[in-house]
């Protein structure tokens, strides 16, 4: 059951006691898929055609085999099932390769980069044309921006991947994507836990925590989310219990700029890639230091856009111009007043 938890200023421990009321886990190592960025070689072999057909909010795993490349030419074989995922990327008018969620038996991964997964989300290319492969690549670099300036992010790990059809009637397609740290282990890994919550008041919700995501958010160009209705973002109970939302799913961001993308009619927008601060008031944050948190990491952002494997120099130059356009602006205290300051929503407004 889902609850909703919109009074203001609701004590954590009512929080903690309504929403979750198991004990925080002890932290715990970050596993191997995710301790490195090493870009995987993968095989994933499957009925494609019957597994893209199913696109409802309750598809079924159908079987598939994945091959994992190694050192000195070896090959891992895993046995695993897998279905599609997702919500707007899942029709089939937006995307012929809908994501997929895999699912590992655990016995099958010991001593593998897999080891300690068992249901992870894979990120595909939506259409199978160059440019939609840009998109998945630029949606990775976004995850790993923010893997850079908190560890209260989701995880990835890119992937080259070669799609077999297990039929034998289709030529394989091989594209990047990149896999996503799964939501309970993001958790234990910052020693929470999730939250099933249907709505959450900002103010119950970290201050600190809630800007340093919301200027993220303003960094990538991204209006494509809710820290109250938990839109595209989950919601953690942490180890000092505090709770902040883990933001997710940046396909709709001006830094991607997908095909589909389009902005809400409602922020007269004309692009994505038109910046506007989609973040709450909080007067008892100091905004400076959250853009210090961003200056002391801008060299390690633009090497992303420079060493990323398959990103092309259009997407790398396009990557680097906009990370510059924001960096302008929290470097201007005047334009950061009047940008992102000055063009908070009170917490009246949802």
């Amino acid at each position: 059951m889902r609850i909703g938890l919109y009074s203001p200023a609701l004590p954590f421990q009512v929080l903690a006691a309504l929403a979750f009321p198991l004990a925080l886990a002890a932290q715990v190592a970050v596993p191997p898929l995710f301790a490195g960025h090493e870009t995987l070689h993968i095989t994933l072999e499957a009925d494609f055609d019957r597994i893209h057909k199913d696109r409802g909010q309750e598809s079924e795993y159908q079987p598939a085999r994945l091959l994992l490349e190694g050192d000195e030419s070896t090959v891992t074989n895993l046995p695993l099932k897998i279905k599609t995922r997702g919500k707007f990327r899942l029709k089939r008018s937006t995307c012929r390769y809908p994501p997929l969620r895999l699912n590992f038996p655990t016995d099958s991964v010991a001593g593998t980069v897999f080891e300690g997964q068992d249901r992870i989300k894979l990120v595909t290319h939506c259409r199978d044309r160059d440019s939609s492969e840009q998109n998945t690549l630029e949606e990775y670099v976004a995850y790993r921006i923010y893997n850079q300036v908190t560890d209260q992010s989701f995880r990835v790990r890119l992937a080259l991947i070669t799609y077999v059809d297990s039929r034998g009637k289709d030529d394989p397609v091989i594209r990047y994507g990149f896999l996503i740290e799964d939501e309970d282990a993001m958790a234990a890994r910052l020693g929470g836990n999730v939250m099933d919550v249907a709505l959450v008041h900002p103010m119950n919700q970290s201050s600190e925590a809630g800007v340093r995501q919301e200027v993220f958010q303003y960094l990538i160009g991204n209006t494509d989310f809710s820290t109250v209705y938990m839109h595209n973002t989950k919601l953690v109970q942490v180890a000092d219990l505090s709770y902040v939302s883990v933001p997710y799913d940046f396909d709709w961001s001006g830094l991607v700029e997908a095909s589909y993308a389009e902005p809400d009619e409602k922020l007269d927008l004309r692009t994505v890639r038109e910046r506007l601060y989609w973040g709450f008031c909080r007067p008892d944050v100091d905004f400076p230091e959250i853009y210090d948190e961003f200056r002391a990491v801008r060299s390690e952002l633009e090497t992303l856009f420079t060493t990323t494997e398959g990103l092309d120099e259009r997407s790398q130059r396009r990557g680097l111009e906009y990370l510059e356009d924001f960096y302008e602006v929290i470097d201007d205290p005047g334009r950061a007043e009047h940008q992102i300051v000055g063009r908070c929503r009170d917490f009246g407004a949802r």
